[in-house]
């Protein structure tokens, strides 16, 4: 009988990966948008449609910024154009949501950054060290890793300026 029990051994959550696959990519920003809680962090050189732009992350991002008064995203983009002329749904959330969702323009001294990540809850991350090439490492679960990127982040974030096209204007 003791056998039995040991035989079933406790969920274990999914490990560090390495992610190479775009479609998979997408899917995993998407998921990690869809588990994000409080916080969610983004850093971006250029903000691919391709992956930002798609019907379930724009979806994942509204309701996270719906599900609490508190809930804060940001995001950082090196090419503010080519991030506005490519991801309508992402910037039609800015400007609905503009309490919750943030985006910024990266400061001069941080231009030429080669890496993406997007961190949620200084828990859940996919980092790609070098946009050229495909290789992510992604993770639902990494405190650690989580919490480095997030200072990363947070450094690029306070010395960013607010992207000044994304205002409504209003009368």
């Amino acid at each position: 009988m003791d056998t039995a029990k040991k035989s079933t051994a406790p969920e274990v959550p999914p490990s560090r990966r390495i992610i190479r696959d775009r479609q998979e990519v997408s899917d995993f920003l998407a998921l990690l948008a869809e588990n994000a809680t409080r916080e969610l962090v983004i850093f971006a050189p250029r903000l691919e449609g391709a992956l930002f732009n798609t019907s379930r992350f724009a979806r994942a991002l509204a309701s996270f910024a719906a599900r609490h008064r508190h809930n804060l995203a940001r995001i950082v983009v090196e090419d503010t154009e080519q991030a506005i002329r490519d991801n309508d749904r992402l910037v039609g959330l800015c400007r609905r949501l503009s309490d919750f969702i943030h985006m910024h323009k990266v400061a001069e001294e941080h231009l030429g950054m080669r890496e993406m990540f997007i961190v949620v809850d200084h828990r859940g991350f996919l980092h790609q060290g070098d946009i050229s090439q495909p290789e992510c490492v992604a993770h639902l679960d990494d405190r650690q890793e989580a919490v480095l990127l997030a200072r990363h982040f947070n450094e690029l974030w306070d010395r960013s300026e607010p992207i000044i096209a994304l205002r409504t204007v209003g009368l």
